[in-house]
């Protein structure tokens, strides 16, 4: 990942050297460790971060307090940085949890293993810590020592998960005991055509390996104050649909001034999009993995424009073999949206359902194969709301990249 800090870069490459070869840490602890998972987060996670695998936030207390309260008020829940005791009472003070970098030479996972092991034993139950950051980029070849990582850190600290993350989908399929994987890839720079491949191979992952996953979403994915907001939004809710249950902002620079610890233009579109979905945090969180996802055909393209060869429809790339099944329960009659099939709390069905146009309102309407009734989630309110039921449908709005939780109602 492209962090515009050649330091930043130059440790990493060190580290992935290192890390390959898995000679630095402990050896591993054998299946049972492997099966074992670290308590899931109880919030979609968004995650502020000046960077990795050095120290590029404020050193003065004051600053970082100044910091996270500004964190606090744009809408963010987790902050990444290297581990130091003020910092992890600031965040208790302001209710933010800390990742904890653990690419940072003061307690390197691999390269500095006694460090780590007890920082990571002092942290143990700590309810403001998220857990541990432990890799960022392209896997490759390294995913041995990524494993033995994470293996390493389950016997260190069983209470708190580890973050390890790649390039796209490199590496990734041999990552078997993560507790929460992840991925970057900008689609809107580097071609929408694979936003949806990659969300439903994390997605199948995650499921399989009993785990979560998380990705870095850029934050100039548009022009700042005219569509980069949607374009933001979108990646955020159309990924939740698919079971994103956190999102690691690119680059805290980019949002914020470091010196003046003033919002850019940037900064203010993803309060924006904090906004809209931290409401609903918790309960995503606590929908678990999709047990399906689901989609419409489209008429326009996300960016709200006209198919690409003159077609008047098409499924969405990437999900050509997700439309909705003649005998699913809930059929679309109207909009183009998709949607991911959840089990929430007392095994009742829940789905979450993303407008496939970044730019334009949809009007959806979705029709009961049966006698039922469906609840929308009101974020503002914080309660679910019984929807009017009309010759067994339902309408709602879905504003421009809008999303919305369902559920069956009692």
């Amino acid at each position: 990942m492209r962090q515009g800090l050649g330091t930043m870069l130059a440790a990493l490459a060190a580290a992935a050297a290192l890390g390959a070869t898995g000679s630095a840490a402990e050896p591993d602890k054998g299946a049972a460790l492997e099966k074992q998972r670290c308590p899931r987060p109880d919030q979609f996670a968004t995650v502020f971060s000046f960077g990795y695998a050095g120290d590029q936030m404020p050193k003065d207390d004051a600053r970082f307090d100044a910091l996270l309260t500004k964190l606090k008020e744009a809408g963010f829940n987790t902050v990444q940085c290297v581990y130091t005791d003020r910092r992890l009472e600031l965040c208790r003070k302001h209710g933010i949890k800390m990742m904890v970098d653990l690419l940072a030479e003061e307690h390197h996972v691999y390269k500095n293993v006694e460090a780590a092991k007890a920082l990571c034993g002092k942290l143990r139950g700590k309810p403001e810590v998220w857990g541990y950051a432990i890799w960022h980029d392209n896997i490759g070849k390294t995913y041995d020592g990524r494993k033995r990582d994470i293996a390493n850190l389950r016997s260190w600290d069983p209470t708190h998960p580890a973050f390890c993350g790649t390039y796209r989908t490199y590496g990734m399929s041999h990552l078997t005991n993560a507790d929460v994987m992840g991925y970057y890839d900008y689609h809107w720079k580097r071609g929408c055509e694979q936003h949806f491949p990659h969300l439903l191979a994390y997605a199948r992952w995650a499921t399989e390996r009993n785990a979560v996953f998380y990705r870095w979403v850029e934050t100039d994915a548009g022009i700042p104050g005219k569509g980069n907001f949607n374009r933001s939004l979108y990646t955020a809710t159309t990924s939740i649909a698919c079971g994103l249950k956190g999102i690691l902002w690119f680059i805290g620079t980019r949002l914020m001034d470091p010196n003046s610890l003033e919002w850019t233009a940037a900064g203010g579109d993803i309060a924006k999009v904090n906004k809209e979905i931290m409401p609903v945090s918790e309960k995503i969180a606590k929908l678990g993995n999709p047990v399906a996802i689901y989609s419409t055909p489209i008429t326009k393209t996300a960016n709200n424009e006209a198919l690409p060869d003159g077609k008047a429809s098409t499924m969405p790339p990437g999900l050509e073999q997700n439309a909705f099944p003649k005998d699913f329960g809930l059929q679309p009659a109207g909009g183009e949206f998709v949607m991911g099939v959840f089990k929430a709390e007392g095994g009742t069905d829940a789905f979450f359902v993303a407008n496939h146009n970044a730019y334009a309102e949809q009007s959806v309407t979705l029709k009961l194969a049966k006698a039922a009734k469906l609840s929308l989630f009101d974020g503002a309110t914080g309660r679910w709301q019984l929807l009017p039921l009309a010759e067994r449908s339902v309408a709602l709005k879905l504003g421009p990249a809008g999303g919305a939780l369902l559920r069956v109602a009692d």
